[in-house]
């Protein structure tokens, strides 16, 4: 497989900032108003059933783009769900964590489903068709690129995959409110909180957005 695109999108004319939702209470991520709606494709989870991100809607969502062997930004995050799910108590369980890969070729459903397992067995892995992901990368305004140590290079574990390190919150119409860089995992918690208890109510006082930053991994 050979992914070497940057997408040039609505994330890519982004602003920085913090908003407030209706009630008042403090974000921490950087807020979509109006929330964006991106494309709903048929996907394969970890038990190779067929899935849709839109499967989740009723409960807040967050999505995170990465693969299996990457070795530093991909675990980190895994490891920061995991501690946002056991901050929430009860209410995580109220939380869908979705891992979508960047790395279909090895990221098998079998592949994922023992990944994830290291981190939270109800952590949900996708994956898909490189023609389908490369459509919902784009809806996401994720960058991916295949990198190969070099030409002789005949390991498949051998090669890396740059990509964009966001985290997206979807709201419980799956649709995108918050993007998060390097939020600490207890503001994406508090986050979390309050959209639990606000389903179908939030609203924000800002229109700006802020760009997702390409990393490797």
């Amino acid at each position: 497989m050979k992914l070497g695109f940057i997408v040039l999108s609505w994330l890519t004319l982004a602003v920085g900032l913090t908003a407030c939702g209706a009630s008042g209470a403090k974000l921490h991520g950087t807020v979509l108003e109006p929330p964006l709606t991106t494309v709903d494709l048929p996907l394969i989870d970890q038990d190779g059933q067929a899935a849709r991100i839109g499967d989740f809607k009723g409960n807040p969502v967050l999505v995170f783009f990465g693969y299996t062997h990457c070795p530093d930004v991909c675990p980190v995050t895994l490891g920061r769900f995991k501690q946002i799910r056991n901050m929430l108590g009860a209410d995580g369980a109220r939380v869908r964590f979705v891992f979508v890969t960047v790395d279909p070729e090895r990221d098998t459903p079998a592949r994922m489903k023992e990944y994830l397992a290291n981190f939270d067995p109800g952590f949900v892995g996708l994956t898909a068709g490189t023609d389908t992901l490369a459509q919902v990368y784009r809806a996401y305004g994720i960058h991916v690129e295949e990198i190969m140590p070099d030409s002789s290079a005949s390991n498949d574990a051998s090669h890396s995959v740059a990509h964009t390190s966001s985290i997206f919150l979807l709201d419980d119409k799956a649709q995108v409110r918050l993007i998060y860089g390097d939020t600490p995992w207890q503001d994406v918690a508090a986050d979390l909180r309050f959209f639990l208890s606000n389903l179908a109510k939030v609203s924000f006082d800002s229109t700006s957005l802020r760009s997702g930053q390409p990393s490797q991994g």
